[in-house]
């Protein structure tokens, strides 16, 4: 089953920029820990069966766990049920069950205070039976602060989801764009869709500035993202004026900064895209990349073990 399309080059050949990672890496493989969860039983990692994203569907979230607090799982188990009720799958498991499985499987890798879990409501065949629930710790990459500080190089690829909305592993799309990632030495790539105007980066939202004005790509031609969602709502909080809009590729050359969002990443600058170069410092990236870490901040603090003001899940 295809969710990507590629479509023809419109694209100029861009210079290759290069780029050096110094964050926060995982070691490979997965599952990472000792343990993952299946439908709320625990069983071995080295159990784990790899083959069943080559049967059938399976419809995903990723979620950054900070001090054993799974960061706005709430959302993301909204996004993953709305994901598979949009492909008519029957049984979904209720929320409750979902974020179960989630705690559950915190509990028992007890190693892992931090990292990303991978959430799975995966079907068999057709989708005719009710989805099992995976939950396992996957290997992560979290920027090092002078990638944030000083942004990083992203790249053009020529690409576009026919399903936005629906968040599904597609394990050919997900190898043909790290291959393109890894060839350019960049960390991110922004798909470029008919017509050429840029969607969303395969793994993040993307925004750009012009003088006081944030622009984004519609929702309706993008997987909203949690973190962007949280970005939108800063802006209205602090006074920023965003548009939801598409962006032509040819747009780039008047943005004076950019930025992307992600569950690993947050709010992350961007220094350059292809051969064009960009500020990392505007200060409206700075003001909603410090409004999201003490979103952040106080999520964590409230749902932390231990905080009897929390609420129960």
């Amino acid at each position: 089953m295809q969710f990507c399309v590629y479509i023809e080059q419109l694209l100029p050949e861009p210079k290759k920029m290069t780029t050096t990672f110094t964050g926060n890496i995982s070691r490979s493989g997965e599952p990472l820990g000792e343990f993952f969860v299946k439908n709320n039983n625990v069983a071995e990692a080295s159990l784990f069966d790899q083959g069943i994203y080559n049967r059938g569907i399976s419809f995903y979230e990723v979620i950054k766990v900070h001090e054993k607090v799974p960061l706005f799982a709430e959302d993301h188990i909204e996004r993953l049920i709305r994901s598979a009720s949009g492909r008519n799958v029957p049984g979904i498991p209720p929320a409750s069950l979902i974020m179960d499985n989630i705690k559950l499987l915190i509990g028992v890798n007890s190693e892992y205070g931090d990292g990303n879990i991978r959430v799975v409501l995966h079907c068999e065949g057709d989708c005719v039976s009710t989805p099992h629930i995976y939950s396992y710790f996957i290997p992560h990459y979290y920027p090092a602060a002078t990638e944030y500080q000083e942004g990083i190089h992203l790249i053009t690829v020529n690409a576009e989801r026919l399903d936005v909305h629906c968040k599904i592993i597609d394990m050919q799309f997900r190898e043909s764009i790290g291959i393109r990632i890894r060839q350019e030495n960049a960390m991110e790539a922004l798909l470029v869709a008919g017509e050429g105007y840029i969607t969303e980066g395969s793994k993040s939202n993307f925004f750009a500035i012009k003088d006081d004005l944030v622009v984004t790509p519609p929702e309706k031609d993008v997987l909203p993202g949690i973190t962007r969602k949280y970005i939108l709502e800063l802006c209205n909080r602090e006074g920023i004026t965003c548009e939801e809009r598409k962006i032509h590729y040819r747009e780039l050359d008047g943005f004076s900064s950019c930025f992307i969002t992600g569950t690993s990443p947050g709010v992350l600058a961007v220094r350059s895209i292809d051969n064009r170069v960009y500020s990392p410092g505007h200060p409206l990236l700075r003001i909603l990349s410090d409004s999201y870490a003490r979103v952040v901040r106080d999520y964590s603090e409230y749902y932390r073990p231990g905080n009897t003001r929390s609420a129960d899940r």
